[in-house]
């Protein structure tokens, strides 16, 4: 077992020589990752409840800078050679998969291979609603997503047809440096989020719970991959 440290910034302004200076360090020290959150908009005030703070209300404001997590990794990329580049977390069912893809392959590729594409279904209902995406059965939908995209990062031509996405006979290129696809990065605080990652992921972030509740989302992974057939030390922890 090995321990490798990634950083999670804090948004705090937005300054391009400040983050190229941040990043170039983080991989002077030896770090093996940075990462990116997204949310599109932060509303003024909202009725969901935070889900990792007793508050029920998270940090961000909308004073703070939240730019686009797969630009600003980008733009950490073209500063890097060795660091590598995650999200944390894209909230999926708020993009179009065949979209983000495209999008996911364009940055792994420039990046030599580096991208960690970090998922979650999210749990502010008013940014869903802002984007006009439905927040309910959103698990359903990051499911079939997460295999739409791998079809058409590994396939080709690729063809899907599920309840929310479906696709025949097309091409999606550049193609990840992986024949795999993009390594996801399933992030969450509950079983289903386990099983997905059992299911989709190249790792597994377990947002928001202590050890005790590690223990626990971990149990569920290995059942998961036991039910699988696959090897659960497969999936990279991050915490």
């Amino acid at each position: 077992m090995g321990l490798k440290l990634g950083v999670l910034p804090v948004p705090a302004g937005f300054d391009a020589a400040g983050i190229a200076a941040l990043v170039r360090l983080l991989e002077d020290l030896g770090c093996e990752s940075v990462w990116a959150v997204e949310h599109v908009i932060v509303p003024s005030s909202y009725d969901s409840v935070y889900p990792y703070d007793r508050s029920g209300v998270m940090s961000l404001t909308g004073a703070d800078d939240v730019p686009d997590p797969l630009h600003w990794l980008t733009f950490a990329a073209a500063h890097t050679t060795r660091l590598r580049l995650g999200t944390a977390m894209l909230i999926l069912p708020e993009h179009n998969p065949v979209h983000l893809a495209k999008r996911l392959s364009t940055v792994d590729q420039l990046s030599g291979g580096r991208l960690l594409a970090g998922i979650g279904v999210g749990w502010l209902r008013e940014e869903y609603a802002a984007l006009g995406v439905p927040f309910d059965a959103r698990g359903r939908r990051a499911d079939e997503y997460l295999a739409a995209m791998r079809a058409l990062w590994t396939t080709a031509p690729a063809s899907f047809a599920g309840e929310f996405v479906s696709f025949d006979a097309v091409h999606c290129r550049p193609r990840p440096v992986s024949p795999d696809g993009v390594p996801i990065v399933v992030g969450g605080h509950s079983p289903a989020a386990a099983r997905r990652a059992a299911r989709f992921g190249a790792g597994f972030y377990p947002l928001g719970v202590d050890v005790a509740g590690i223990t626990d989302l971990l149990a569920v992974l290995r059942a998961e991959c036991a039910t699988l057939g696959r090897d659960p030390a497969e999936v990279e922890v991050t915490a």
